[in-house]
């Protein structure tokens, strides 16, 4: 079995992905100061908003299952157009980290677009610096920020 796969996500899928969502996104939400209860729902109504905020946003994407030898170990969201390629998004539960998934996930994504002749786009929070060392050690230069987010860009 080839150890690192991609399958479609599909609706079976979702709580996986919103553990996955828990685990990448909870110590943010966790600063509130939220009963566990309310944190919880706080944290499902984030990871609905976000879900359909993507499909909305990028409706002829794909959202991809990774799998590692076979178990579910994150996913990846991409929409690919003649104009760009945007990294919608990209996760990994921790035990897959630092492992290198990311950075084969994200050559072969360069590789692809370079092959197209498009820019590959994304966003990474301002709080997560680790996030823009990776993509920068991949070739990625910052193109704007707001409040929030750092534009990032691969040319091809």
């Amino acid at each position: 079995m080839n150890p690192l796969t991609r399958r479609g996500a599909a609706p079976g899928d979702e709580a996986f992905l919103f553990d996955l969502f828990r685990v990448v996104r909870g110590d943010e939400f966790a600063l509130t100061g939220l009963p566990p209860a309310q944190l919880d729902m706080l944290l499902q109504m984030q990871f609905r908003a976000q879900s359909s905020g993507y499909r909305s946003q990028f409706p002829d994407s794909d959202h991809e299952i990774i799998l590692v030898d076979g178990a579910a170990a994150g996913r990846i969201w991409v929409r690919r157009s003649p104009a760009e390629f945007v990294l919608v998004d990209i996760s990994l539960l921790p035990a897959y980290r630092n492992r290198g998934i990311g950075t084969a996930l994200i050559t072969e994504l360069i590789d692809e677009a370079r092959a197209a002749g498009a820019p590959l786009r994304c966003s990474v929070a301002l709080i997560n610096q680790g996030s823009l060392r990776f993509h920068q050690r991949l070739g990625f230069a910052v193109t704007g920020q707001d409040e929030v987010y750092y534009d990032l860009e691969r040319k091809p």
